[in-house]
């Protein structure tokens, strides 16, 4: 067999590949064979119909499987021979043979990238301290306590700004009920209802509707008007006025718990004070190791995009664009973004997802070639550790959750993904850290 090599543009090659007579001679010589011993035919028993007759009576059929052989174990061979990485075959073109003469094609096969491996055992990248200070536990703390606070009703008095105030809430928009005026759902607390808590304070809930409320009685109606800004988040809302009726009904106070043993007990039974404090520094620290190794791993990946540069096949980057646009659309529409603005940005979200594409897979192909190189495989204990979370997730036992995974032909691709972030895992180990100073970090 012949073949010849021609590298084209984003990672395809093309083969032209010769299969010479007596090649094809053979594998003619042995489908045929197939039929005579299989061969079907009225008057002869299985396996004794002349030659001629079966060959007659079969010859699309046997014409049609030589050909799919050849064009098969041709390829197969061209790229054994040129010592390709295919990702998969384009399109076979040109396909010619005469008669008792050789079998001539071209196959485009979708190839990996061509690149040389950057320096990765000498990345340097930037980090904050570990250690969690004294006020971020106090601060956490604190927000445990707002967690645990009581309300105390409050009389003799007109509504403060620092008080939490339980009202019936009626907006209007055009004299129409807001959910009458506009598409779509702007939320109940926007269109107001009853009994409803909002905690008092500059900007909370809409701009200026707490100033508006302070100094009502309970049992008292005032009438207002809200002028919305042209940033607010639902559009047709934008710089337009909402007319609303508000009653106090009630006017509450927080009464926090002092931070004691006590309190330590309703969050953490059985656990003393100094105990909570450990605790809530231990998941503090936790929460910051997990925000510093991701800021570490990003900028690794960072570094070896910036580092390499090659081209990417067309194909994966359309399909991984697509899958990211998808993924952006659903993210706003359960964010209540409509569907017609999604349209008006699908320019901003189509480019936003090819950039996105092209930096995940250029980052995947640059992992596996470290892979490769440095031996970084997927043991079967991590493929089972994986498929176990994923049967926790849906709901479903170990083997349905690997039989699903097998009938949509998704276990590669769940290797692979395991492959990719531990081979960052182990980059991101040996990188050099240096001290990087930040303002302190709230974890939420």
């Amino acid at each position: 067999m012949n073949s010849t090599l021609e590298k084209l543009p984003h990672c395809i090659s093309a083969l032209t590949i010769q299969i010479p007579p007596d090649r094809v001679g053979n594998e003619r010589e042995k489908i045929v064979k197939q039929y005579l011993q299989h061969a079907q035919l009225p008057g002869y028993r299985a396996g004794k119909a002349p030659r001629m007759i079966v060959e007659a009576k079969f010859k699309q059929k046997i014409e049609s499987e030589l050909e799919e052989a050849l064009l098969s174990s041709g390829v197969r061979d061209a790229i054994k021979e040129h010592n390709l990485q295919v990702l998969g075959v384009q399109a076979v073109e040109d396909v010619k043979r005469e008669p008792n003469g050789p079998l001539t094609f071209t196959a485009k096969v979708i190839t990996a990238p061509e690149f040389e491996l950057p320096d990765y055992e000498h990345i340097t990248v930037q980090a904050p301290n570990l250690d969690v200070a004294e006020k971020e536990v106090e601060d956490a703390l604190e927000r445990l306590r707002q967690r645990l606070a009581d309300f105390e009703d409050v009389e003799a008095r007109p509504l403060e700004i620092t008080d939490f105030g339980v009202l019936d809430v009626a907006g209007k928009l055009d004299d129409k009920p807001l959910s009458e005026s506009i598409e779509g759902n702007p939320g109940r607390e926007l269109q107001g209802r009853d009994n409803f808590w909002l905690k008092l304070g500059e900007g909370n809930f809409l701009p200026g509707f707490c100033e508006a409320i302070v100094g009502m009685n309970p049992g008292e109606t005032r009438e207002f008007a809200i002028e919305l800004p042209m940033d607010f988040p639902v559009t047709d809302l934008q710089a337009r006025k909402i007319d609303y009726t508000v009653k106090l009904r009630e006017i509450k106070k927080q009464a926090l718990p002092p931070i004691d043993d006590d309190f330590a007990a309703k969050v953490a039974p059985g656990k003393t004070l100094a105990e909570l404090r450990d605790l809530v520094r231990a998941d503090l620290e936790k929460q910051k190791a997990n925000f510093i190794d991701e800021g570490k791993r990003r900028q690794v990946v960072d570094y070896l995009n910036r580092s390499a540069e090659f081209e990417l096949p067309q194909h994966m980057i359309r399909n991984e664009a697509q899958r990211i646009a998808s993924d952006i659309v659903r993210e706003n529409q359960e964010r209540g973004v409509k569907d017609d603005q999604i349209m008006e940005n699908q320019k901003e979200i189509a480019a936003s997802a090819q950039s996105s594409a092209r930096e995940r897979l250029k980052s995947a192909f640059i992992l596996t070639r470290i892979a490769v190189k440095d031996g970084i495989k997927v043991t079967r204990e991590e493929m089972n550790e994986r498929i176990t979370a994923l049967a926790v997730r849906y709901s479903t036992s170990f083997d349905r959750m690997r039989k699903d995974l097998e009938e949509r032909d998704a276990l590669s691709g769940l290797e692979e993904e395991l492959l990719i972030a531990k081979t960052l895992a182990h980059v991101t180990a040996a990188a050099t850290v240096q001290p990087l100073e930040l303002p302190t970090v709230q974890p939420a």
